[in-house]
């Protein structure tokens, strides 16, 4: 029975940097430090504790810790090393390796030399050992392929389209999250400018509630009159309730969009973030019934800078390669190796310590029993369903254009509307506070209380119809941004 003991050791690769087509390969360091749980502000940085948030400050620190981001970052560097991989079967490969065995017995031997004189049947000879108990190997392989049909560089280069892909999937990412985050931040600031405004309603109707009484007890006003009071008051302090409710949601979702806990109670500040509409331009809405040259300007831009088209485009070109890889199987091959062996304690009559092979590996392909031929076919699919995906991506960013264009403009006239609304709500309210005071109403028979009443819920109301069409239109403007593929590059 033979007891064998073996020991490897790893291959060792040439250190070489891979170069194919005139185009390097890039390389990118692994993450450094990996988040393994959402941080707080504290743990980001002293500066942005103890102090309102602002909206570039949050873009900041979506490229720190989102994990949208971090996910197509790390899917970047995996194909990364596709990339070199595929690169590296170009280059030449060098390995050691060592054996060891030992068994249970020798096998020995006589070499013969001349026949004994007293006996001519009877050999004269030395004895040796034609297999040791102990056997050691060393050996060095150097390879090198010749890629004589091209198939390797092929494979190569649709493993650099991919990894062209990945690296603008980075700027998708990249523009899909600042528009979320921008969106999420003017939702928490809309929150919290109605909760100002439900403050200052629930003011207002504590104020009255109170002057209320105080009539009623002077016995100039009924008990109906406290009774409205009353009921305006408590519909103050739900709506009070319910508004500082959506405002910690709010901030609750800006939270997980950016990438810390969600449970940060964060102030966020309005500087820098709000933009106050331009005067819509009605004529360039619709023109014989089509957008007009501005919808036409904003679609050529997004059309040129949506990272989503030129991946799909990346996409569709690692396909032709694919289509090129599966026919290239079918070519010949060509592979160079040399190997040394050192066998220090060779058995034998004549031991060979010292021994090296140079061979040279031609493979032609007769018959792989249509493999090649179903690989191609598979390619061929491949290619199609990119091209399928990269008409939905146009279709796509021409919807969301479109969408956001009309969004905006909408936006920029209902701001005008809301405004010129407002101005009359708060001067109604001032007519109907003096009115109350002197005890007349502008509808005779109408107690004053109720007139102020209404005039305060129209007021209110015309509040927060101007608070949401100012953040809706920065809003939809930071959707437009998006569809345009504005933010796609990195923030600066």
């Amino acid at each position: 029975m033979m007891k064998c003991l073996t020991r490897l050791i790893p291959w060792i690769g040439l250190a070489s940097a891979a170069m194919a087509m005139g185009q390097a390969i890039p390389t990118t360091p692994p993450p450094n430090g990996p988040i393994v749980r959402s941080p707080d502000l504290s743990q980001l940085g002293a500066q942005l504790a103890g102090r309102p948030l602002t909206l570039d400050e949050a873009i900041r620190l979506t490229f720190t810790v989102n994990r949208s981001i971090a996910q197509a970052r790390a899917n970047l560097f995996f194909f990364q090393g596709k990339t070199m991989e595929a690169y590296a079967a170009l280059n030449p490969t060098l390995s050691t390796a060592l054996e060891a065995i030992q068994l249970n017995d020798s096998v020995d031997s006589k070499y013969l030399t001349v026949l004994d004189p007293k006996s001519l049947s009877q050999p004269i000879g030395k004895v040796f050992a034609s297999q040791n108990v102990d056997q050691k190997f060393a050996g060095v392989t150097a390879d090198l392929p010749i890629d004589i049909s091209g198939s390797i560089r092929a494979a190569a280069s649709q493993a650099r389209f991919q990894e062209i892909a990945y690296r603008l999937d980075i700027d998708r990412t990249r523009n899909q999250v600042i528009s979320d985050v921008k969106a999420a931040f003017y939702d928490a600031l809309r929150a919290h400018a109605l909760v100002r405004v439900a403050e200052e309603d629930l003011k207002n109707s504590q104020d009255r509630l109170k002057d209320a009484q105080d009539r009623l007890a002077a016995r100039v006003v009924t008990k109906f009159d406290v009774l409205r009071a009353e009921t305006d008051f408590a519909a103050s302090q739900q709506q009070l309730i319910t508004a500082r409710n959506v405002e910690k949601t709010n901030i609750a979702v800006l939270n997980t969009i950016i990438g810390i806990q969600v449970d940060t109670a964060e102030e966020i500040s309005d500087q820098g973030a709000v933009v106050q509409p331009e005067t819509a331009k009605t004529d360039e809405l619709t023109a014989g019934g089509k957008l007009g040259p501005g919808y036409d300007r904003d679609l050529s831009e997004a059309m040129a800078h949506r990272p989503e088209l030129q991946e799909a485009d990346a996409f569709e070109s690692a396909a032709r390669k694919g289509i090129e890889v599966a026919r290239k199987t079918q070519l010949p091959s060509l592979n160079l190796s040399w190997t040394y062996l050192y066998a220090p304690n060779a058995g034998g009559s004549s031991p060979i310590n010292h021994s090296w092979v140079a061979e040279a590996l031609l493979s032609i392909p007769i018959f792989d029993g249509g493999v090649a031929r179903a690989r191609t076919k598979e390619a061929q699919g491949n290619l199609a369903g990119t091209i399928v995906s990269k008409r939905q991506a146009v279709d796509q960013v021409t919807l969301e254009v479109e969408q956001a264009f009309l969004a905006v403009n909408e936006a920029q006239q209902r701001v005008t509307v809301a405004n010129a609304t407002l101005v009359e709500a708060k001067d109604a309210f001032s007519l109907a506070q003096v009115r109350y005071k002197e005890g007349v109403t502008a509808v005779q028979g109408l107690s004053p209380l109720l007139e102020v009443s209404d005039a305060q819920s129209a007021l209110t109301l015309a509040e927060s119809n101007q608070v949401n069409a100012l953040y809706d239109f920065n809003r939809a403007q930071a959707r437009l941004d998006r569809a345009l593929g504005r933010y796609a590059s990195p923030v600066k």
